[in-house]
């Protein structure tokens, strides 16, 4: 299977890396929680997320520089998983481990809100942002290899 997916090129894997630095910063608030509200008399407004610009801007980088992998492993949902428990190791992650789990959190927060809050909560954004680029350091990506 990872053979037919396209590898990231350099170029695309740097773009997504100038993000480090703002998942590193702590200071940063990444999303507002709006919780559970009745509005009037019998309505009532669910829990929301609204993500900051930079975790928004991420998401389109991602998703812009091809990085999301559809359909994701499923696997990856062990990995994730995995990973907020301390069980998986992020320096074990290749880019396809890191791609498929971004892909399943940006396909499950559509279906469950707010798992792109807890992923970056837990620092899973973090770990990954920090795994890829140690690996773009460690291995030659090829300049021409698109992912088209």
């Amino acid at each position: 299977m990872t053979d037919e997916i396209p590898h990231p090129t350099k170029e695309q894997i740097h773009k997504i890396l100038e993000y480090l630095p703002y998942f590193q910063d702590a200071k940063n608030i990444f999303f507002e929680y709006v919780p559970l509200r009745e509005v009037g008399p019998g309505i009532t407004h669910f829990p929301y997320y609204i993500y900051s610009v930079g975790v928004s801007d991420f998401l389109k980088c991602l998703e812009d520089h091809k990085f999301i992998i559809n359909p994701y492993d499923h696997k990856s949902v062990r990995k994730y998983f995995g990973l907020i428990k301390g069980e998986i190791d992020p320096s074990n992650l290749t880019v396809y481990d890191i791609r498929h789990i971004f892909s399943f959190l940006l396909n499950a927060d559509r279906f469950c809100q707010g798992q792109i809050a807890r992923a970056i909560e837990k620092g899973i954004f973090l770990k990954m942002l920090q795994r890829l680029n140690g690996l773009s350091e460690e291995i030659q990506i090829p300049l021409d290899y698109s992912l088209k």
